[in-house]
């Protein structure tokens, strides 16, 4: 093996030897050294913007507020819910659960609005009086390891029906289905759970600010508007139950 390499490294220096002893090469090398760098640009900097755009991407946003459906019965998720179900501020006194998922053309469209409302609260409102934003997500296609035939997000909607219930009745009787922002539609695939989109937004809320009875208080189907100002502007008329979301 050292033979081998002996005879290999003698090649090469050989060559090496030979380009330092023939000036008409060198410039040739540099010239192809600087071709071969200039070429390679665009390769490298569409690698680079690939891992910018998958690091700044909505879902990559999103599961940083993630509840993890994994565990089942112990989850995150269902910690969360019981939370809720239960009107206590294990979590926060008052928030957000938005279901998405992957490769959610309403979701994409959204993220930049929860993010700036998120980060840039005050352009909407009084953090001091009516509470910091804050929002957790869930998956609904989110995989998990199990033996059984149905989808971790379907064998979550089934322990959760209660949930799913009280939610839909708080859409039925809003202001904003009132105000015409929720279809009858929207009310029945999420009271059984058979038509429930993405992106699908519940704002639990148990601060004295509440108008509305402490508990699961707004609903949300979608968030409209033309940009993302707008949209954070519709979250936070939600957040303070005004606007479309009061008489």
């Amino acid at each position: 093996m050292k033979k081998v390499l002996t005879v290999i490294g003698a090649f090469f220096a050989r060559i090496w030897g030979w380009i330092k002893e023939t000036a008409w090469v060198q410039p040739l090398l540099i010239v192809g050294l600087i071709f071969a760098v200039i070429f390679s640009i665009p390769t490298i900097t569409e690698w680079i913007q690939g891992i910018a755009e998958n690091a700044n991407s909505a879902e990559t946003y999103y599961k940083k507020y993630r509840k993890s459906l994994e565990g089942e019965e112990t989850s995150d998720a269902q910690k969360l819910i019981d939370a809720v179900m239960a009107n206590e501020d294990t979590y926060g006194d008052k928030y957000f659960i938005i279901l998405v998922q992957s490769e959610c053309g309403g979701c994409s469209d959204l993220q930049p609005a929860v993010e700036l409302l998120r980060s840039k609260t005050s352009r909407f409102y009084n953090a001091d009086t009516y509470g910091a934003f804050k929002f957790y997500t869930i998956f609904i296609d989110q995989e998990v390891d199990s033996d059984e035939t149905t989808t971790a997000w379907q064998r979550f909607i089934d322990r959760n029906d209660d949930f799913l219930l009280r939610a839909a009745e708080v859409a039925e009787n809003s202001w904003y289905k009132l105000n015409g922002h929720i279809t009858d539609d929207n009310v029945t695939g999420l009271q059984d759970g058979s038509g429930i989109v993405t992106p699908t937004l519940f704002l639990y809320d148990i601060t004295d600010n509440n108008p509305i009875e402490p508990g699961i208080s707004e609903m949300m189907f979608g968030v409209s508007g033309t940009t993302s100002y707008e949209r954070a502007e519709r979250m936070s008329h939600a957040w303070l139950h005004s606007e479309e979301f009061t008489q």
